[in-house]
């Protein structure tokens, strides 16, 4: 079956051996970050111990997220609501490992981790929490009279162990999505164990399009199963 799968939210953390950054060599990557097509953020604020770039959008609960923080022992990129695609995270993620290795102290990223989230429908309900409590879960009424009340959320985690070149563990989430129930949100956070150094900065959107790719198939093909009216 095919869905309009809508990515909501791209993060990635970064993790580099513990280091004291300089305001002034954090400002003067601001700089070159500010005037490039990749990756520009318009904002520049410093942090305990780090420094934070960001794209104003207002603020406000729920609103559009673009920041990166360059902290201690990681830099964390985030573009929630803001309507970039795949392709572009992972051009942004390319370009900003690449500036930072060469503008800061820092030698590898020890660790890579990468958010995907999404929402989807289900063709065949248009309750994605009675979608997965009845029909994933097949519960019934009588097995729910436990509770006090009907659960708000409803959902399921998995853990996949590390397989693959890259022993990536992967952490998914489905659950009926809090904002409108006739969605489902689902997850996929991918940990990538193995160092990557600078000649290795390709590594990087690989690992994001793997996590990324794991969530459109495997994650949508698991849900494809229960979404049938034969089911």
């Amino acid at each position: 079956m095919t869905y309009g799968l809508r990515s909501i939210a791209y993060v990635s953390e970064l993790i580099h051996p513990p280091l004291q950054h300089d305001p002034r060599k954090l400002q003067k990557l601001h700089g070159e970050l500010f005037d490039s097509v990749e990756c520009s953020y318009k904002d520049f604020k410093l942090l305990p111990g780090g420094a934070q770039f960001s794209n104003s959008t207002g603020g406000l609960p729920g609103a559009p997220v673009s920041v990166v923080n360059l902290l201690a022992d990681r830099i964390q990129v985030r573009e929630e609501q803001t309507g970039t695609s795949a392709d572009d995270f992972s051009a942004r993620l390319r370009f900003l490992a690449e500036r930072a290795l060469h503008g800061l102290p820092m030698q590898l990223f020890m660790v890579q981790q990468f958010a995907v989230r999404s929402v989807v429908n289900p063709q065949t309900s248009d309750d994605a929490r009675g979608f997965v409590l009845q029909t994933i879960y097949g519960f019934d009424e009588n097995l729910l009279t436990a509770f006090p009340s009907l659960p708000s959320l409803a959902g399921m985690r998995f853990t996949f162990p590390p397989n693959g070149e890259d022993q990536a563990v992967y952490n998914v989430r489905i659950e009926s999505f809090s904002q409108d129930n006739r969605s489902l949100f689902i997850e996929n956070v991918g940990t990538f164990g193995r160092p990557v150094v600078a000649a290795d900065l390709d590594k990087l959107p690989e690992r994001f399009s793997a996590t990324y790719d794991f969530l459109q198939e495997q994650v949508v093909d698991f849900i494809d199963q229960f979404d049938s009216d034969e089911f």
